[in-house]
């Protein structure tokens, strides 16, 4: 028996999947933002003497009128993002560690392509049938309430499933506003939901908490079910009171078990359904869970990166070698010996000419660093392949143009789903948002997204029509070379009908519905209306196959979207 439903507990608590999930998802997005973000996350391995090492330091010096030296100073050199930083002495690397998350640079690969994969989906504009008329007009060109486009929004809805593998969409009409607006949520800030089945059997979101902003001192989250919309003000840190942040007057205080409590807005939900809805990668892995490559590229991407840091390391121990001397030539300058230009060193006297102190320079060798920029090679090179882009080597490696293309047909291939899930996606909200107007769903709506990895996608897949084409044709000739094809005639009235019955000798009608559209034939049955074409024409005939028109509509129209989507009215 199913736990039963507690309020309290959903809105303070998160879904099991974003606890397990929440890690990877930082790490991905992070990948993607790169400086600080990725800084911040502190995503370089630590050893026990990075932490224990200072940071890089320059000794400097006062002597007197002769060159003794009277004082000695040591000063930390850490580089800073501004002036102001600089003189206020903030972000000051205290140790190694810290100094290798400040200099070790960040190479961006999850960016690199996430922005090629949406690059490619968006190269030619979305090509969509939709009504004419203000509401969706001025939806079109600001879609989310921020300013951004359809197109804008719906593209960065692309790079953010490539990055976390799923977002969900909003879309819900508020106060008095004119029609409803679509809102992208990031699954970090989804922190729990619930599906349910419905009396069909199939499985719907029953309810969803969402966090939509974060204040000082508290959070706004939405909670949405099939009857209500919630607007909830949480307050965050341990000293935080409810009573003591701004809200509005009309907000009602909810007291919570542990005694904090905070603020609700309840809204009447009218469509009687939650009007949001996840957008996958691909394929899903769970109900609000969906996989991307962007997760194994991540941890590459981040072994790359450590990789880097130990480059760093070799150097800054390797390149700048610290100085050995001898226990008397130490004495003889009270314990401190200076490695820089212009330094001055007290020895011994020379005996016999031959000098009588040693004082060298020791360093670790730097032949590590040619096996580790191997390393990174190849780990970059995988992750090329994981990301199915094509780099020189691996042009240079392919055995024949074929193997090449195998991998073009795999990015092909990916975008194609990608492009599947943003046409579905995008229907699904458009059939909310008429809901919201108040109006039915235009029959000839349709989305269709770029498919095409390249410009040369488009002659492939022109040949894939002549393909078909060539197949019907082959089919008609063995199997319909001895028969006439016909096309059966459609009457709007019995009348019609039963007067083309009469005109072929004989008399009666039947009819079929089509899209709720009542349509009537010539005689009782289809076998005697076909029996009495073949009587008035003196040969075999067939109906034309309704697959026939079903494949010329479809060519045609994708015909007319490949047209539309090329640049000029010569590129094909």
């Amino acid at each position: 028996m199913a736990d039963k439903f507690n309020y309290l507990d959903f809105i303070s608590g998160t879904h099991p999947l974003y606890n397990r999930y929440y890690d990877d998802w930082q790490l991905a997005v992070k990948s993607f933002y790169g400086g600080v973000e990725y800084r911040d996350g502190n995503y370089l391995k630590a050893y026990d003497n990075d932490y224990s090492t200072p940071s890089e330091t320059i000794n400097t010096y006062d002597v007197d009128d002769f060159g003794n030296q009277t004082a000695k100073y040591k000063s930390q050199v850490t580089r800073v993002n501004s002036r102001t930083e600089a003189e206020t002495g903030l972000q000051y690397a205290s140790n190694f560690y810290q100094e290798k998350l400040n200099n070790v640079p960040v190479f961006p690969y999850t960016r690199l392509y996430t922005s090629e994969y949406n690059a490619i989906l968006f190269r030619t504009p979305p090509q969509r049938v939709l009504p004419d008329q203000e509401d969706v007009n001025d939806f079109k060109k600001n879609a989310d309430g921020e300013g951004n486009s359809l197109n804008e929004f719906m593209s960065m809805v692309d790079t953010f499933t490539t990055v976390f593998g799923v977002v969900w969409v909003s879309c819900i009409k508020k106060g008095n506003s004119e029609y409803a607006r679509w809102r992208m949520h990031k699954p970090i800030d989804v922190f729990n939901w619930n599906y349910k089945y419905n009396e069909d059997g199939d499985l719907e979101l029953s309810n969803i908490l969402i966090r939509t902003a974060e204040e000082p001192d508290f959070e706004v989250y939405q909670y949405i079910t099939a009857d209500e919309m919630h607007i909830i003000f949480m307050p965050t840190g341990e000293g935080d009171d409810a009573e003591d942040i701004d809200v509005p007057l009309n907000a009602e205080f909810i007291e919570s078990v542990e005694g904090k409590g905070f603020y609700r807005i309840i809204q009447d939900n009218p469509l009687g359904y939650v009007p949001v809805r996840p957008v996958y990668q691909s394929t899903p892995i769970y109900k609000g869970i969906g996989h991307t490559p962007i997760f194994d590229i991540a941890q590459i991407q981040r072994s790359v990166y450590s990789d880097m840091a130990e480059v760093y390391s070799a150097l800054s121990y390797g390149a700048h070698p610290v100085t050995v001397v001898d226990e008397e030539t130490l004495n003889r300058n009270d314990n401190s010996v200076g490695a820089e230009p212009g330094s001055i060193i007290v020895t011994q006297a020379a005996l016999n000419g031959q000098p009588n102190y040693v004082f060298e320079f020791v360093s670790p060798a730097l032949d590590s660093l040619s096996e580790i920029r191997a390393i990174m090679d190849q780990k970059i090179e995988k992750m090329n392949q994981t990301a199915m882009i094509r780099s020189d080597e691996l042009i240079k490696a392919s055995r024949s143009g074929v193997q090449i293309e195998m991998y073009d047909s795999k990015l092909e291939a990916f975008i194609r789903k990608k492009a599947t899930a943003m046409e579905q996606a995008e229907y699904n909200l458009w059939t909310i948002w008429f809901d919201w107007q108040d109006q039915p769903v235009p029959e000839d709506l349709s989305i269709s997204y770029n498919r095409l990895y390249s410009q040369k996608g488009v002659e492939n897949e022109i040949k894939e029509m002549n393909t078909l084409l060539d197949a019907y044709e082959r089919y008609a000739s063995v199997f319909l070379s001895d028969v006439e094809s016909y096309e059966a005639a459609q009457y709007s009235t019995p009348q019609e009908a039963e007067a083309e019955a009469r005109r072929l000798g004989g008399s009666g009608y039947h009819e079929h519905e089509e899209d709720g559209v009542m349509i009537y034939m010539p005689f009782a049955t289809h076998e005697e209306y076909e029996m009495r074409i073949e009587m008035a024409r003196g040969v075999d005939v067939e109906e034309i196959p309704q697959f026939k028109n079903n494949l010329k509509d479809k060519i045609k129209m994708r015909l007319n979207q490949l047209i539309d989507s090329t640049y000029t009215n010569n590129s094909l």
